[in-house]
């Protein structure tokens, strides 16, 4: 007994579309991706120096119960964190007579400028992720565009989902260049999550 099996022709409008549709959005996500991660290394680079600044200045700041040499030991190992803490204790403490208007808006800046920081990593950590997910499923699916434009319903749904994440992409995008471009610590900044 022979049996044969029916293999569905492609559907030449849908494989033309979908070649068309993936490739131009894995080619677009790429190239929007490696532009945006040069004007976010650009803003990283400003952000670390910016931190480093702030922490200097905060640590200029006399202190008794802080010691100048540890301060220039956690400024020395880039422990900016550390050094906001530190402060951010002496702030909260009840023996805080001796805080100076000078110390608080150092104090001020550089929590803000480490938000800042952390604010744009995330953003920018979540819109690679989610390109390259986007991107690679673009390209898998690229190789088997003759099978999917054999199944109208799949090659449709394919391309219908491949667009909606190139638009997510494309809005976090326009999210990631939100939060670089803030310049002012009296706007609250956005946690972006993971």
């Amino acid at each position: 007994m022979i049996v044969s099996v029916v293999v569905p022709s492609p559907n030449p409008d849908l494989e033309s579309t979908l070649f068309y549709a993936l490739s131009t959005v894995a080619q677009t996500l790429s190239g929007a991706m490696g532009l945006l991660g040069a004007i976010v290394l650009f803003a990283l680079q400003e952000s670390t120096r910016s931190i480093e600044r702030a922490a200097t200045n905060l640590a200029d700041v006399p202190h008794s119960t802080v010691s100048p040499l540890y301060l220039r030991h956690l400024l020395m190992r880039r422990s900016f964190h550390e050094i906001a803490r530190r402060y951010g204790e002496l702030l909260q403490s009840s023996d805080s007579r001796e805080t100076s208007t000078e110390g608080l808006v150092h104090y001020a800046t550089l929590t803000w400028e480490l938000d800042h920081d952390n604010a744009l990593r995330r953003a920018f950590w979540l819109a690679l992720v989610a390109s390259g997910i986007v991107i690679s499923t673009s390209l898998i699916c690229c190789a088997i565009t003759p099978q999917l434009a054999a199944r109208p319903t799949v090659g449709r749904s394919v391309v219908d989902g491949t667009v909606v994440g190139a638009v997510g992409c494309l809005i976090m995008y326009g999210f990631l260049l939100r939060v670089m471009l803030r310049s002012t610590p009296h706007e609250p900044i956005p946690a972006a999550e993971l």
